[in-house]
């Protein structure tokens, strides 16, 4: 593939065909109108949730496990999703390919898209513009925790997003917080339920 080649992200499905381009590092994807109001629509939700102070939702004013019954201070919300990224950054073994990085890239892109995970757009175009500029995290082959093979491989998709963690640009092994010194973007703090999505 030499040309660029865009997709359009409207929050539906995608043919093969075009999943399979996700690994290029010529494809570019754009998120459309429709998929934000998608995910805003998700965040509306939870925000309505988060709301009412009484109620526990797993996870997103609770801790995780065995904390499930634990209220966690709404000062706090954000903490406990960076806290879960981070601890759950525990992959071991050989850094995956660049091309299979750029396909979970692009297919956590076009899972979030549905809404149903309550999270930004911010956080969504963050994850776009990385994949446009060829800013893909490491991720490592295996993870530790347990029954959740994917647990560790997306917390190391998420690391970057806070500044943490190792980013490959344009082929070169860089630290997160140098690639966003270099493409002028902040560290994106994660609100609540982002870390679990």
């Amino acid at each position: 593939m030499s040309e660029n080649q865009v997709i359009v992200l409207r929050g539906e499905a995608l043919p093969i065909q075009q999943i399979l381009l996700l690994r290029h590092r010529s494809t570019r994807l754009e998120l459309h109108d429709e998929a934000k109001d998608k995910i805003n629509r998700g965040r509306a939700v939870l925000d309505s949730l988060i709301a009412d102070t009484e109620k526990l939702h797993y996870g997103i004013n609770t801790g995780f496990g065995s904390l499930c019954d634990t209220r966690i201070n709404p000062e706090d919300l954000e903490a406990l999703q960076h806290n879960l990224v981070r601890s759950h950054s525990v992959g071991v073994g050989a850094v995956l390919p660049l091309p299979s990085v750029r396909l979970i890239l692009g297919l956590k892109i076009m899972s979030l898209l549905q809404g149903h995970s309550g999270v930004r757009v911010e956080l969504v175009q963050r994850l776009v513009d990385m994949y446009n500029a060829d800013c893909l995290p490491e991720i490592h082959e295996f993870g530790s925790l347990g029954a959740s093979g994917d647990l560790a491989p997306l917390a190391h998709l998420s690391l970057p997003i806070l500044g943490e963690g190792h980013v490959y640009v344009q082929g070169e092994r860089i630290l997160a917080f140098e690639a966003l010194v270099k493409f002028g973007w902040q560290p994106l703090p994660l609100a609540a339920k982002e870390g679990l999505a």
